[in-house]
């Protein structure tokens, strides 16, 4: 695997540390922000933004069989959101200015995971470990390096981490564009000759083929109701931990980096696991495991309890099989859009978890936050269950 694609997706792990892990608390705290439907607010916008995105520049790599530009593209988001939101000071503005930022950042995971399926096409369970581990290394980085300067203070504690960010992003991308191999693929088939159709009406092709691909489909809305679930409670996390179980900024910073330490731990083993068992029977094994994590953060009074629930290495076991399903699916021409439409749907599932929390802790308070994503799993393990029966069809 390119070391340059590994540090790649190392940066975008670190950058969305700081963006999704404790932006919310920022905005809450030191700007101050009254309401909890605002904070969800914080990872719905730019979700909106990377589903769109992610869904035109996936797009636009099938037409051109090429990878590397839209790496470039997302790369080159994630340095202007970095560089920007610590000089916002108002909550309305954080959210604009990331959710415009996002319609560039928003290509980049999907599109990594495009391109290590390309240097390894017959272990490309493996290779989409391998862009999940890095990226798990970054939030680690993030999680122990972003929290501890922001244990010094908040605000000025984030915005050095976001700049220092920012400034290595940028010198890999630089690096990117010089040295990493641009690895073609045959472009996506368009129904037309090509001379009768512009680029844009071929991108637009290709999107409608693959939204009309009933097993990719399927995914996608299995997909949608486990990360609803699992970003209403990420996205909430760091304030369910400090305001409603009264944990210090101190065990919010050990708690993310005990996930990230059990993430990585896990990596290694799951694309192994994945391609003995199938991403199907894996996806459903990990999703049913969630509700007994949720049900558990539901009942716990104590944030020790609360952070090792949350630290279990689950994440990486659905998303891993979700990746290789959807890359399968999609097939070699199309790899780059049926991974930018699988993110989209993971967007899509960031504005409803995020926003549906925020409604329900405002109501109900920050207790049932666990509760609410419960539901959501509740909703998505019958039908991932389903789907591993009906294998292939």
């Amino acid at each position: 695997m390119p070391p340059l694609l590994l540090a790649t997706a190392f940066l975008e792990g670190f950058a969305l540390t700081l963006v999704q892990g404790f932006l919310p608390l920022y905005v809450r705290q030191a700007l101050g922000e009254p309401s909890f439907v605002t904070v969800g607010l914080v990872l719905a916008v730019p979700a909106l933004g990377t589903a769109i995105g992610s869904n035109f520049w996936g797009g636009l790599s099938d037409v051109t069989g090429r990878l590397k530009p839209m790496m470039l593209v997302g790369a080159a988001g994630y340095v202007v959101a970095l560089l920007g939101i610590p000089t916002l000071s108002h909550g309305l503005g954080v959210l604009a200015y990331v959710g415009a930022a996002s319609l560039l950042y928003g290509t980049l995971a999907p599109t990594l995971k495009a391109y290590a399926t390309l240097v390894m096409p017959e272990r490309r369970e493996q290779a989409i470990a391998y862009v999940l581990l890095a990226y798990s290394t970054g939030w680690l980085a993030g999680s122990f390096g972003g929290g501890g300067l922001i244990e010094g203070g908040l605000a000025p504690g984030l915005r050095f981490a976001m700049w220092s960010c920012a400034g290595l992003t940028a010198v890999n991308a630089i690096l990117v564009a010089r040295f990493l191999p641009d690895i073609r693929r045959p472009p996506a088939p368009a129904p037309e000759p090509r001379e009768r159709r512009g680029w844009l009406a071929r991108i637009l092709a290709d999107l409608a083929a693959l939204y009309e691909n009933p097993r990719l489909f399927r995914l996608c809305v299995l997909s949608f109701f486990f990360v609803a679930g699992n970003y209403l409670m990420w996205g909430f996390f760091t304030v369910f931990l400090v305001e409603r179980l009264g944990a210090s900024l101190h065990a919010v910073r050990f708690a993310l980096v005990a996930s990230s330490i059990m993430g990585i731990c896990a990596l290694p083993f799951v694309g192994p696991l994945v391609r003995r068992f199938g991403g199907r029977w894996t996806l459903a094994v990990g999703i049913t495991l969630y509700l007994f994590m949720y049900a558990g953060m539901a009942m716990a009074r104590d944030p020790l309890l609360a952070s090792v629930l949350y630290a279990a290495p689950l994440y990486g076991l659905v998303n891993v099989s979700a990746n290789a399903l959807a890359s399968d699916y999609a097939g070699l021409s199309q790899r780059g859009g049926g991974l930018g439409v699988l993110q989209g749907a993971y967007s899509l599932a960031t504005i409803a978890g995020p926003m549906t929390g925020g409604f329900v802790a405002d109501r109900y308070g920050l207790a049932a936050i666990p509760l609410t994503a419960l539901g959501f799993m509740l909703v998505a393990c019958p039908i991932a269950w389903l789907l591993a029966r009906r294998g292939g069809q």
